[in-house]
C-alpha cells in the first residue's frame, strides 16, 4: 500500500528531528569532551540510505550534509559528500548487502574510512600539518566514528520501523 502525503510528511519529520538530535549529541554534547569529535552525520547519512533506499539516501545525506556545512565543515563539499553516501549506502544495501544493522556496518566503515581518508589527505597536501599529526587526530576520530555507528543506526531504524518504509523492496 503506498504512504499518502500525510504518512511522508511523518517520515520526513521524524528524519529531521533524528538529524537535528545526532547533530545536536555530536556537536554540543560530545564537542566539549575531551575526545576526537566523531563524525555522527555522515554516518547518518548512510543509514538513511541503508534503510530507506539510494534516492532518499542521496536527500537524506544532502540534508545532513547541509547541517554540517552550517557548522563549519567544508561548504558545499560536504553537501554533496554526505549526498553520495547515502546515495552509494542505499545502492550497495539495495544489489550487494542486506538493509540491516550489518549493511549498515559496512557501509558506515567504508564511508568513515573514505572521510577520514579524503580529509588527511587534503590537509596534508596543503601542507597544513605532517602525516603523523595528522594521523593522530585522524584515527581516534575514526574509531570513535565507528564506536557510534550502531547508536546512529538505531536512531534511523526508530524513524524507518515506526513511520513505514519509503523506499519498497
Amino acid at each position: 500500500m503506498p504512504m499518502t502525503r500525510h504518512d511522508i510528511i511523518l517520515k520526513w519529520t521524524a528524519y529531521l528531528t533524528a538529524l537535528a538530535l545526532v547533530a545536536v549529541v555530536n556537536y554540543y554534547v560530545l564537542g566539549p569532551i575531551p575526545i576526537a569529535l566523531p563524525q555522527l552525520l555522515p554516518i547518518l547519512a548512510v543509514a538513511g540510505g541503508t534503510l530507506e533506499g539510494a534516492s532518499f539516501g542521496a536527500v537524506y545525506g544532502a540534508a545532513c550534509g547541509a547541517v554540517m556545512s552550517s557548522l563549519g565543515y567544508l561548504g558545499p563539499g560536504c553537501i554533496i559528500s554526505l549526498s553520495a553516501f547515502g546515495w552509494g549506502s542505499g545502492l550497495t544495501t539495495q544489489y550487494l548487502f542486506r538493509r540491516d544493522v550489518w549493511g549498515h556496518l559496512i557501509c558506515s566503515t567504508a564511508a568513515a574510512l573514505l572521510w577520514e581518508l579524503w580529509t588527511v589527505g587534503t590537509r596534508l597536501l596543503s601542507h597544513t600539518a605532517a602525516l603523523p599529526v595528522l594521523l593522530r587526530v585522524a584515527v581516534p576520530e575514526l574509531l570513535w566514528t565507528l564506536a557510534l555507528a550502531l547508536p546512529v543506526y538505531w536512531v534511523g531504524r526508530f524513524c524507518c520501523v515506526n513511520y513505514g518504509r519509503i523506499y519498497h523492496e
